[in-house]
């Protein structure tokens, strides 16, 4: 790790602190199972599986990935233990929460590509785990939603998977230095300047990888990609890039719904955040589920 990177564990420190209890709770009551796949990009890669509660053991469940927030530096995958229980039960789908490798201890583009190695790999022990290989999605939140719609451009170009539907909830798009393309009416309701730019730095080797395709999805080629649903909040500085590449992907006759809550701030659909909305949260659970079934129906 280069010495300035070194800021990212202070940085966690009061993360730790924070979410201590909410990640005690679910490892003790959490209803999972746990897994765990080697990838040749980053190592070993923990994945939990939440399955309907009345599932009969037998029938293969539809699959759903995971991916949480965190700016691509935070783990702590179990803020969203809660809600992957909540779509399993909703959806009757295996809801698989990935524990994905972060940065600046894997720089981009090792998340990526790791997490789709991931994937395959558990989907080669389809029979073992009792998932359909068949019918598969990935969805995620803030940087999760990101590196989701990053796996619907790796698939498209290696069919391993073929994922079939990508849920980006509130997820960064377009990386810039400057911060006149995330312009907000209301700064203090919004991730600040100075902390997107820190992401950026840990996340990233150079500013030089920020135009590229899966540094920015927002820049690529969207044609042909898996449908999708994007959901953004009012006040957040990430919702103009998120409605451009929804924008752009209707044009390039993609099959995408988005989705912008008003009055919500980043991070409003989970409770352990300052920012959550319980009404709109529980909405737009609602609508994941929802895209879900209609998806894997």
């Amino acid at each position: 790790m280069r010495k300035e990177d070194y800021t990212i564990f202070e940085y966690r420190m009061g993360k730790e602190i924070k979410y201590a209890d909410m990640i005690h709770e679910e490892r003790l009551h959490g209803k999972f199972e746990k897994i765990c796949v080697k990838t040749e990009t980053a190592g070993y890669v923990d994945i939990s599986i939440y399955r309907p509660l009345n599932w009969n053991g037998k029938t293969p469940l539809k699959a759903v990935f995971n991916f949480h927030g965190g700016g691509n530096v935070l783990g702590y995958y179990e803020q969203d233990g809660k809600y992957c229980r909540k779509l399993a039960d909703l959806t009757n789908c295996a809801i698989l929460n990935v524990d994905y490798v972060l940065a600046p201890e894997f720089k981009y583009p090792k998340p990526l590509f790791s997490s789709y190695e991931a994937i395959v790999e558990v989907l080669k022990r389809n029979e073992e785990l009792l998932l359909d290989k068949e019918n598969v999605m990935v969805m995620g939140h803030s940087a999760g939603g990101y590196i989701s719609a990053c796996l619907s451009l790796i698939d498209r170009d290696r069919k391993e998977i073929g994922i079939k539907g990508a849920i980006l909830d509130y997820p960064p798009l377009r990386q810039e230095i400057s911060a006149d393309l995330r312009k907000v009416q209301d700064p203090s309701k919004a991730i600040s300047e100075n902390r997107m730019l820190q992401y950026i730095n840990w996340y990233y080797n150079s500013f030089d990888e920020l135009d590229e395709e899966l540094a920015s999805p927002l820049l690529a080629d969207l044609h042909n990609l898996p449908k999708m649903l994007v959901i953004s909040a009012e006040f957040d500085s990430l919702k103009n890039e998120e409605k451009a590449f929804a924008e752009k992907m209707k044009l390039a006759g993609g099959d995408v719904k988005y989705i912008e809550y008003s009055s919500c701030r980043h991070g409003f659909t989970h409770e352990c955040f300052d920012e959550f909305m319980p009404q709109e949260a529980e909405e737009a659970w609602c609508v994941m589920a929802d895209f879900i079934k209609e998806i894997l129906e």
